[in-house]
């Protein structure tokens, strides 16, 4: 398990300090994937650069299975790294180095036997689907399979934890899919835990189980994705889960309601229930429901008629279908 406790990163600079993150405390579970979401400048690629002390916390602690890395020596450091894997935006592949040996290089560097350092890396491309293109160097490969190459150098050490800082942001939406769906099978088949900084909330969707929203600096809020989803109570959170929906209830009157959807099946058409069974025409501002592993999560703005009569006839048709509703942003 991962545990930042009162973490805070201080810039200095010339014109003054720079406050990257302050008094962030976080518990990252064992096994899951762990989505930090945020504005541009919010503090994700320094919170997730602590994690392995490539940046140095200003104060507060970095517990790694229950031990502050911040206090251990360099040697220890060196160890407690090897199990914590990273890709980057970038991908960072030497570039005078075959995929195989791109993957190689941490292992190399400790000092794996050449033969088990071989057959390692034999494992590790087949696992990213890329045992043809062993022999390739980076130049000769796609922006996605170069990532492939990136997360399998990663993985080259068998860590226990791996960061991802913005992995996807420089790959085309397919591409994405691909690698969203390979980190999953990690997370899944080696019970890697991983760690996912990104601004792209289909990322979160798509593989994340857990998430923290920040916001200058600070945990603006944090839970399961469903929940954080579904109920945004950040004002941070609210823009960046549910964006358009708020501009579409600017201005909202008592005959608005949202419908959230949060992961329970229902096969209730609600819609043409309340026109059919209630004599309720509701008119749809806003949708944006999808579906995540068999269940249904999401927003939906409709607009009543006037006539309060029918208006509560609408909330009561939607609370005996075990839909939820809210009649606030």
């Amino acid at each position: 398990m991962i545990e930042l406790k009162n973490l805070t990163k201080i810039y200095p600079s010339k014109a003054g300090e720079t406050v990257a993150l302050e008094d962030i405390s976080l518990v990252i579970p064992d096994g899951s994937v762990f989505g930090v979401i945020g504005l541009s400048g919010a503090g994700k690629s320094t919170l997730v650069r602590c994690l392995n002390l490539l940046e140095k916390p200003t104060r507060g602690q970095v517990l790694i299975d229950g031990e502050d890395i911040t206090a251990v020596s360099k040697k220890r450091l060196g160890q407690i790294r090897r199990s914590i894997g990273m890709i980057f935006q970038n991908f960072n592949l030497l570039e005078q180095r075959t995929a195989a040996a791109n993957v190689r290089f941490p292992l190399e560097l400790s000092k794996v036997p050449r033969e088990e350092a071989k057959k390692r890396v034999e494992e590790l491309l087949s696992l990213v689907g890329l045992s043809e293109k062993a022999d390739a160097y980076p130049s000769q490969l796609s922006g996605g399979q170069k990532q492939r190459v990136a997360i399998a150098r990663a993985l080259a050490t068998d860590p226990k934890y791996l960061l991802c800082d913005e992995a996807t942001s420089a790959l085309d939406p397919t591409t994405t899919e691909s690698i969203l769906e390979l980190l999953k099978k990690i997370n899944r088949e080696l019970g890697v835990t991983i760690v996912v900084i990104t601004h792209e909330m289909r990322v979160v969707e798509s593989i994340c189980t857990d998430v923290a929203v920040l916001d200058q600096s600070h945990v603006a809020e944090a839970g399961r994705v469903e929940e954080v989803f579904s109920f945004p109570q950040s004002e941070i959170a609210k823009q960046l889960v549910i964006p358009n929906l708020i501009r579409s209830l600017a201005g909202s009157g008592a005959n608005k309601l949202r419908l959230v959807f949060h992961g329970e099946t229902s096969d209730t058409p609600v819609i043409s229930g309340l026109a059919m069974e209630c004599g309720v025409p509701a008119n749809i501002l806003f949708a944006d429901t999808r579906r995540i592993d068999g269940k249904t999560f999401g927003h939906m703005v409709i607009e009543l008629p006037q006539d309060e009569k029918q208006i509560q006839a609408a909330k009561q048709y939607l609370t005996a279908h075990n839909v939820v509703f809210k009649e606030e942003i």
